[in-house]
């Protein structure tokens, strides 16, 4: 079994949508799109790192997919699981990301194709 077979952590994907209120002020919602995603979520190497800092965007994890998840920056991503969905990880122990680039194809893992997408991690003043 290859791992494009099993990824080893499972996710969920949110849109994140800008709405106003009464007064005008905004904030972002999210909305759940879908669950028990197939991935693989690593820190994103040095290089990678220096690469985005160069265009300005902050980056520090990267997730592949086996398929395009279709999904842009106006998403985010929640690990929930590290061990091919057999435990779920309690809320704490997510880890909650921001997309920062769409998927990208991705043969450098000597796997076959993988869709790999730049993030960094949620933070409240994103």
């Amino acid at each position: 079994m290859s791992l494009l077979d099993s990824m080893p952590h499972r996710c969920s994907l949110y849109r994140i949508d800008r709405q106003q209120d009464a007064l005008g002020s905004s904030r972002d919602i999210p909305s759940l799109m879908d669950t028990d995603v197939e991935c693989w979520e690593q820190q994103a190497s040095a290089s990678e790192i220096h690469e985005w800092m160069q265009r300005g965007v902050k980056c520090s994890r990267k997730i592949f997919f086996p398929e395009d998840p279709g999904i842009t920056e106006q998403y985010e991503i929640v690990i929930t699981s590290r061990d091919r969905g057999d435990t779920e990880l309690t809320e704490d122990q997510q880890l909650r990301l921001t997309v920062v680039a769409q998927p990208q194809p991705d043969a450098g893992a000597g796997l076959g194709v993988v869709y790999r997408i730049m993030c960094d991690e949620w933070t409240a003043t994103r």
